[in-house]
This record gives C-alpha cells, structure tokens and sequence, in this order.
C-alpha cells in the first residue's frame, strides 16, 4: 500500500457543514458490515465456485456502496 500525500490530512479536522457531516456519516454506513451474516460452517464446493461465490458478494458490497454515494452526491 502506498500513501500519497499527508497520511492524516482531513482526517482531525471536522466537517465544515452539517449536510457534508450528514453525507459522511452515510458513507461511513455504507461501509458497515452487512446485516445480513455470511452463512457459517463448513460447505463442500470446488475452488472456483467459492472464487465465484466470493466475487458476487464483493460485487453485492461494492454496488450497495457505490449507490449509497451516488445516492449522497459524494461520488
């Protein structure tokens, strides 16, 4: 992993309006595990379907995040 520029920039400061507090707040939701566990236990599949499983789920993440962005006008 490589930082660009100040590993702490932005990150003390607070926001400098409610709506952009309110918008950071939900993107910081968005990125909350989801609600709805991952099913547990052993299951018997090859290599490349849990490949495929896990791939759908990232994509499942990745879509929720990104409309909750675009949804705030933060993307």
């Amino acid at each position: 992993m490589r930082i660009v520029g100040h590993k702490n920039f932005g990150l003390n400061q607070p926001p400098a309006t409610p709506e952009e507090a309110w918008q950071r707040g939900r993107v910081l939701d968005a990125m909350l595990p989801n609600p709805l566990p991952v099913p547990r236990g052993v299951s018997r599949m090859t290599h490349a379907q849990r490949n495929a499983q896990d791939d759908a789920r990232m994509l499942a993440v990745a879509r929720r995040l990104n409309s909750s962005a675009q949804a705030n006008g933060t993307a």
